[in-house]
């Protein structure tokens, strides 16, 4: 794509704001520019955007929210965008005029040609900027002949004013004779031929998946903010441009962001629920990585209210580890990871036992618990007395050992030194648990973390806590004490102890049953089968109804 001068874009993106109001209002006001008023209204709705720009316009998110954020795109009142209304003729007109920077002299026209006063405008300053564009020749006056200012501007169009606007009228008049790579070439007026080349040869416009440019068709609002998103995204960041710079620090707590870039480190506040993009995505502030470049966007208070991942790890990482601590020096404040595992996986890090309390068993005894290890165990007795890292499913239900939760192991693994990368960590290094800024401290032996180092020093240290996994199963237990359930039946027990093992997502759940249990759909207890769908009505921990079907 060929790069557009920085001035000219600058200016370009200045002017789109005509496309977000009421041409009137754009006279009233002039540019826009960062419009206190529009961030103002941002900052309550950042969170889920705009109330109309749903999951079908998702190839549009981001480059509204970006304009938006930036002051280019305005809302309309109760939250609304509007991405699907077309833009007219006459908000064309204005564009390119601003592009110019002609805006001004519009009020110094004094005299209408007739030609301009013949037309319909509904905004009665339109016919000044109708007659300054045709004086400034951005609108030659056999064009007025049939213009329609409030009728909605068609794509090719939009193509020959901006690429006028842009100072490439002569490059487009060398291409007038081109075949354009498009199947609805020919729908193409011959005198726009060329304009259509330029503003795609720039990469401005692009036509659909079939090859089809649609020339006749009208453009709007969201297929607006997106080519002034690439607009934006040709621009070559400067030196001078503070807001672009490589993440340094993410504070979510704080909500504060720190970048360096050739004019040193400098620290924003954040809004609540500024939006993150990366790769075009919306993403969360506990994805962005030390060592991201990134582009900020500030309201009127100088708060960042947009970030964009322009390039991921753009810092000089130079090893990436992923994997299960297996030990935090705080003395030699040093982390090691048992980097065996792939970044999809988790695992728990402890001691292998035996006990033969209620029956021989495996028990990984670790910092936070002992658990009973059942399923895949063949072959762990070699192994008893060394640290193990053990993959599977934990168990939501306590085991019948009354010694903690199961693990239904998959996988298990020795901890040998060879697997075992240790990395220093010092006062530059970036840690955070559980999306939390933190401290050495706070690592835990068992905690699944995702390491970005120079050499041996850690410059990023992202930590699941494996005590949170836990305590949330735990709060899980203690919200299904009382209430509802529905899963498939695993087990059924109905010995000393009644009880029914449940299927409920990913996880395997017992419950003791009352012995005034009330049956629906069922006669017996007996007629109970696994894999049966049940719903159970539980109270104090106990089952006390089961419907079945």
């Amino acid at each position: 794509m060929k790069k557009l001068t920085a001035k000219i874009i600058t200016v370009l993106l200045v002017v789109l704001v005509v496309l977000t109001v009421a041409v009137p209002a754009a006279f009233a006001g002039g540019a826009e520019g960062k419009n206190s008023n529009a961030f103002s209204q941002g900052k309550a709705r950042w969170k889920t955007g705009f109330s109309d720009v749903d999951e079908t316009l998702n190839w549009a998110r981001m480059a509204i929210e970006k304009m938006y954020a930036k002051g280019i795109f305005t809302g309309y009142p109760g939250n609304f965008f509007k991405p699907r209304n077309n833009v007219t003729n006459l908000e064309i007109v204005v564009i390119a005029l601003r592009i110019m920077g002609w805006e001004q002299e519009a009020g110094n026209v004094k005299n209408l040609p007739k030609s301009v006063k013949n037309l319909d405008v509904k905004w009665s300053k339109g016919y000044y900027y109708i007659a300054l564009a045709v004086e400034k020749g951005l609108v030659e006056p056999d064009e007025l002949k049939g213009f329609n200012p409030n009728a909605a501007a068609k794509r090719y169009e939009v193509a020959r004013l901006v690429a006028r606007a842009l100072g490439r009228e002569d490059e487009a008049q060398q291409h007038m004779n081109d075949k354009l790579p498009f199947k609805d070439a020919n729908a193409v007026p011959k005198d726009a031929v060329g304009y259509v080349y330029v503003i795609t040869d720039l990469g401005l416009m692009k036509g659909d998946d079939r090859g089809l440019f649609k020339p006749q068709e009208p453009i709007s609002r969201a297929e607006m903010a997106v080519l002034a998103s690439r607009l934006d995204g040709t621009l070559e960041p400067e030196d001078e441009n503070l807001l672009v710079g490589i993440v340094k620090d993410v504070d979510t707590e704080e909500l504060t962001i720190t970048i360096t870039n050739s004019y040193g480190e400098k620290t924003y506040d954040m809004i609540e629920n500024a939006p993150v993009y990366i790769d075009e995505k919306y993403r969360e502030l506990e994805d962005l990585n030390v060592g991201d470049r990134v582009e900020l966007v500030l309201n009127s208070d100088g708060d960042v209210v947009f970030i964009q991942v322009l390039e991921e790890d753009a810092a000089p990482v130079t090893v990436s580890a992923v994997g299960l601590v297996t030990d935090v020096d705080k003395d030699e404040e040093t982390v090691s990871v048992f980097t065996y595992l792939d970044g999809a996986r988790r695992g728990f890090v402890g001691v292998l036992k035996t006990s033969d309390v209620e029956g021989w068993h495996y028990e990984l005894s670790t910092s936070y618990d002992t658990f009973v290890l059942t399923g895949n165990t063949d072959g762990m007795k070699d192994y008893v007395g060394k640290t193990m890292v053990v993959t599977g499913a934990l168990k939501t239900g306590p085991s019948a050992y009354m010694k903690g939760y199961l693990i239904d192991v998959e996988e298990f693994y020795p901890v040998k030194a060879e697997s075992v990368v240790t990395f220093k960590v010092d006062g530059n290094t970036k840690i955070t648990v559980d999306g939390k800024t933190a401290g050495l401290s706070n690592i835990e032996t068992g905690d699944f973390a995702q390491v970005k180092a120079q050499g041996e020093t850690a410059l990023q240290i992202k930590v699941n806590s494996f005590r949170e996994m836990v305590q949330e199963r735990e709060r899980k237990s203690e919200e299904i004490k009382n209430g509802k359930l529905e899963g498939k039946v695993v087990s059924l027990t109905l010995r000393s102890q009644w009880e029914i093992a449940v299927e409920i997502q990913d996880s395997v759940c017992t419950f003791l049953l009352d012995k005034n249990i009330k049956l629906s759909a069922i006669d017996e207890l007996s007629d109970i089968r696994a894999g049966m769908k049940v719903e159970l009505r539980i109270k104090n921990g106990k089952v006390i109804e089961i419907k079945a079907e």
